[in-house]
């Protein structure tokens, strides 16, 4: 390489090497030659991404050869080129998340190679428990993306159902689920005011915090999802698939109706497990049964009396019986007066075969008073009716519901029988000596039996009183554990119902007046009183339990704590009113348990 002097200083014709070159003084001009020998060093710097290896190279150091007398002395060599740069080292984000992290918020600028959640994976299944623990690291407790996702304030009625775009309503997140065939529908921690139908195979999970910052639906104890609704909250007819209901507050308000019952969870039956676990239950008191009907009286407290027979008179025409009068249990019709040598007409039975009175008979002579019609037999008493029975300390099961203990109805009185007609009296003669020398006279008609009273009306027996049950099972198969349950009082069971007053018997009419030289006609009988109704007994109490099921139900009861209301206390016996003056049963006290069979 060429250089050009300018006095001490030198220059360099290749800037680039203008670091590196070596530059001595001499006194004389001439030519020197290069014996410096380069030194180099190397350095590298690496970090996650990537290798970067840089060179550095110092001059050498040399003497130049000796020039001419006073020439400048020789520049010293240049310095050895630089090292060739290291090979690149290896990403180690290549491979995706590292240590025990995931991505679960899909951006790429959180966390360590874009993986912000620390989790330690220990299962593909990740069942909803609670501790909240999230087994398989997907962002949350339970299976995240086989969930339909609820939120009563930020979901849309047409929401995708995802954590991002959640549906508004449980309903629609049921439906949403089953089109889409995906098991479970997540609530957010809001409270839900309505009835649930529990779909076979879609089961409903709480605890979702719909507004957590980092992973929205994340499942969190800081959340409460409370489903709340009046009587039921989740009816589940008939569980043919394994279906869960878990992690909810679960609060049933009392129910409306006599003797209806407060269930937080109802299973009607099938052939599935129905889970219901690790919930807070809060289930109001049963209905107090209803009272009884009282029997219901008669506009008037006496029957129809029996009507009257006419008077005999001279000649015919006249003389009559009482007709039989138009009621239920009849009186007999009274006897015809007889004619001139005729006897008078018997009377009639009455309904209940009460006998009529004898004819009255004819002297056949003139001067000389005829027989009277015989009064009619009394119609017979009814019985009164019989009590109702107090309902029982535990009712049934029917119909995928408890069935209430009622009281027993009473039983009507019995009517009373209608009393017998008046004989007619007998006829006047017109005969003197064996001539007919006076007038022909007729009797006088017997008067009608008098109605029977019907009979009293029954008591109905009062209502038993309805259940309060966290969970009730009519059928199918059931697991309850891990749940807080608390249940209130039983219903109180209905008073039973007062039997009537039975009718008095109808009086009867009176027989028609002789004429002349007839007899009269004879009196018809009182109808029989009628005896009062049975009242019906109480109902018996309802209870209180936190499994209640039927004796067919397969069941597992574990781990759960329950709290028991009192049960409900049995309703008082019906009355009935004088001569019989009874009192029914009472109901009985209902029963409380944790783990209660009916029937």
């Amino acid at each position: 390489m060429r250089r050009v002097f300018f006095g001490l200083a030198c220059f360099v014709a290749v800037p680039s090497l203008v670091a590196s070159s070596g530059c001595a003084a001499g006194t004389a001009t001439g030519t020197a030659t290069d014996s410096g020998t380069g030194a180099s060093t190397t350095s590298s710097t690496s970090s996650s991404t990537s290798t970067t290896t840089t060179s550095t190279s110092q001059g050498g150091t040399g003497a130049g050869g000796g020039g001419a007398t006073g020439g400048f002395g020789g520049f010293g060599g240049f310095g050895g080129a630089g090292g060739t740069g290291g090979t690149g080292g290896v990403d180690p984000c290549q491979a995706g998340c590292i240590g025990d992290t995931y991505d679960i918020d899909g951006n790429p600028l959180t966390g360590v190679c874009g993986c912000e959640y620390g989790c330690v994976w220990q299962s593909d299944a990740d069942p909803i428990d609670d501790a909240y623990e999230d087994a398989n690291c997907d962002g949350g407790d339970g299976l995240t993306e086989q969930c339909v996702y609820v939120s009563a304030s930020i979901g849309t009625p047409g929401g995708a159902g995802t954590r991002q775009d959640p549906i508004d309503t449980v309903a629609a997140g049921i439906a949403m689920a089953q089109l889409q065939n995906v098991p479970a529908v997540c609530l957010s921690g809001e409270l839900y005011q309505t009835q649930v139908e529990v779909v076979s195979g879609i089961s409903i999970y709480g605890g979702f915090d719909q507004n957590d910052p980092d992973f929205k639906f994340r499942r969190s104890p800081n959340v409460t999802t409370t489903v709340r609704a009046q009587g039921l909250v989740f009816d589940a007819p008939q569980i043919d698939q394994e279906t869960h209901l878990e992690g909810m507050t679960i609060d049933a308000t009392a129910a409306v109706g006599g003797g209806a019952s407060t269930y937080g969870v109802r299973l009607g039956g099938g052939l599935g497990q129905l889970y219901v676990q690790y919930n807070i239950m809060t289930i109001a008191a049963g209905a107090d049964g209803s009272p009884g009907a009282a029997g219901q009286d008669y506009p008037s407290p006496t029957a129809p009396a029996g009507d009257g027979g006419t008077n005999g008179c001279q000649g015919g025409g006249c003389g009559q019986g009482g007709p039989q009068p138009g009621c239920t249990e009849y009186g007999g019709k009274g006897g015809d007066g007889g004619y001139n040598n005729g006897s008078g007409q018997a009377g009639f039975a009455g309904s209940g075969n009460a006998a009529g009175g004898s004819a009255g008979g004819a002297t056949g002579a003139c001067y000389s008073q005829s027989g009277t019609g015989g009064p009619g037999a009394f119609g017979a008493d009814g019985s009164h009716g019989t009590t109702g029975t107090g309902g029982g300390a535990l009712g049934g099961v029917a119909s995928g519901a408890y069935v209430p203990s009622n009281g027993g109805n009473g039983s009507d009185g019995t009517n009373g029988k209608g009393g017998g007609g008046g004989g007619g009296g007998g006829g006047g003669s017109c005969m003197l000596w064996g001539l007919c020398s006076c007038n022909q006279d007729t009797g006088g008609g017997g008067g009608a039996g008098g109605c029977g009273g019907l009979g009293g009306k029954q008591g109905a027996g009062g209502q038993g009183g309805g259940g309060s049950f966290a969970v009730f099972a009519a059928g199918g198969r059931v697991v309850v554990r891990y749940n807080d349950m608390t249940t209130h009082k039983g219903g109180n069971g209905g008073r039973g119902g007062n039997g009537s007053a039975g009718q008095f018997g109808g009086n009867g009419g009176n027989g028609g007046s002789s004429n002349d030289d007839s007899g009269g006609g004879g009196v018809g009988r009182k109808g029989g009183d009628a005896g009062n109704g049975g009242p019906g007994g109480g109902g018996g109490g309802g209870p209180s339990a936190c499994l209640g099921r039927a004796a067919s139900v397969v069941f597992t009861y574990a781990t759960n704590s329950c709290t028991t209301g009192t049960p409900g206390f049995g309703g008082d016996g019906g009355t009935s009113p004088p001569p019989s003056n009874a009192t029914a049963s009472p109901g009985l006290v209902g029963t409380a348990a944790a783990n209660l069979q009916i029937n």
